[in-house]
């Protein structure tokens, strides 16, 4: 099943933020097409492992896209883009402020040509004030939105998370968003506009339940804190390996003492209680990171099972793809790219229905759908032949 079927997206995106979310939109069913640069392309079809010309990353977050190679500054491209905006449900970018109005690309030049384009921006800081003209890489966008701090809890030395999570958190905000806007145009509340998305926005919101919850309350009203997350998660070293465990109620509680052999701390008055125990969790934790080393990672996790806590094997990237849980839910499919060989990536993870949405053409080459397009907009084979001789298109 793919509810997005007969929605159009055009893209003119590049890197992460912009293309994961249309990645999320294509897997969904929406015809998505990508505006890229002639030449080189994207940058992203240059990250991560590649084969024959094909970067893993960029592989898994364009399938299911086309691929239009234009020079959208070039002389006679503005006809080529208006014709494709014209019957577009959703335009996606993230250039930075100012820069697309400058080719004819902003708002303003779209609304004019489909007054109910759903007209997307994703940036780093928003479209203006402080950092609006800069550019936002997601290193950047983690130190201020709070993701190092959090890492480092209270005492430790803040750490950056090492994968692309502020560009990915702004990528997820925008397919929901873009979706919403989608169904309110459908129910007629709200007709085309400009949707805003914002990378340092968009982290300090997915943060704020839980790295801020010290931080909840306003006013000069004294209020009870309790220790950072970054207190609390733990990876506790066995004797062959690690593991993590978490407790919140009484009986996951008394249930992590009987597996630990540490029936001593249900006495312990700073554990007494659900609410003494997250006062002293960083604690609780201190008693159970010691205890685990006693074990083998096996025997504590059947310890834990066996006794009803939450617990987890740390996995290396290899062991995930083993791991039987992962396995039976299919999470992982391979197929078959014409020039790249045989791809593995995660499925689409959302279900409609009883079957998760399919992946239905790979990751275009850069203008590999060229022709295809501009016939689609009625342009003859010699006029595409013209474009391409003047390097409108590729």
């Amino acid at each position: 099943m793919h509810p997005l079927q007969g929605v159009k997206i055009v893209e003119l995106t590049t890197q992460t933020a912009g293309p994961l979310a249309t990645n999320l939109l294509a897997d969904q069913g929406a015809d998505v097409i990508r505006f890229e640069s002639l030449g080189i392309g994207d940058p992203s079809r240059y990250a991560g492992g590649s084969r024959h010309g094909y970067g893993a990353c960029y592989s898994f977050m364009n399938r299911n896209k086309r691929s239009l190679a234009i020079d959208i500054k070039a002389p006679g491209s503005q006809p080529i883009i208006e014709e494709l905006i014209k019957d577009a449900d959703v335009f996606v970018q993230n250039a930075r402020a100012g820069a697309l109005e400058r080719s004819g690309c902003g708002f303003e030049d779209f609304h004019k040509i489909n007054p109910n384009l759903i007209y997307t921006s994703i940036s780093g800081f928003g479209p203006d004030g402080p950092g609006s003209k800069l550019r936002a890489y997601d290193p950047i966008i983690q130190v201020m939105a709070g993701f190092a701090a959090s890492q480092g809890g209270s005492k430790g030395k803040p750490q950056l998370v090492n994968n692309i999570v502020s560009d990915k958190v702004a990528a997820y905000t925008a397919a929901q968003a873009i979706s919403a806007a989608l169904f309110a145009r459908e129910r007629g509340t709200i007709g085309g506009h400009h949707l805003q998305i914002s990378m340092l926005d968009a982290s300090v919101a997915f943060l704020w339940n839980d790295a801020f919850w010290n931080h909840g309350f306003g006013g000069d009203e004294a209020y009870e804190t309790r220790p950072p997350i970054g207190d609390i998660y733990r990876i506790m070293s066995t004797k062959d390996g690690h593991v993590t465990c978490i407790c919140v109620g009484d009986a996951e509680f008394k249930g992590a003492c009987q597996a630990l052999d540490r029936n001593d701390l249900l006495d312990d008055p700073r554990f007494s209680d659900i609410g003494e125990r997250f006062t002293h969790l960083p604690e609780m934790m201190d008693e159970f990171e010691q205890s685990a080393a006693d074990f083998t990672t096996a025997a504590l996790l059947k310890a834990f099972e066996d006794n009803g806590v939450p617990c987890g094997k740390v996995n290396s990237l290899d062991e995930v793809l083993e791991d039987p849980r992962v396995k039976h839910a299919g999470a992982v499919i391979e197929y078959d790219h014409p020039v790249a060989g045989r791809l593995r990536q995660s499925r689409p993870p959302a279900i409609f229905g009883d079957e998760p949405c399919q992946i239905r053409s790979h990751a275009p080459a850069l203008g590999e759908n060229t022709d295809q397009i501009l016939t689609e907009i009625g342009l003859s084979g010699s006029q595409i032949a013209s474009l391409r001789d003047k390097k409108v298109v590729a």
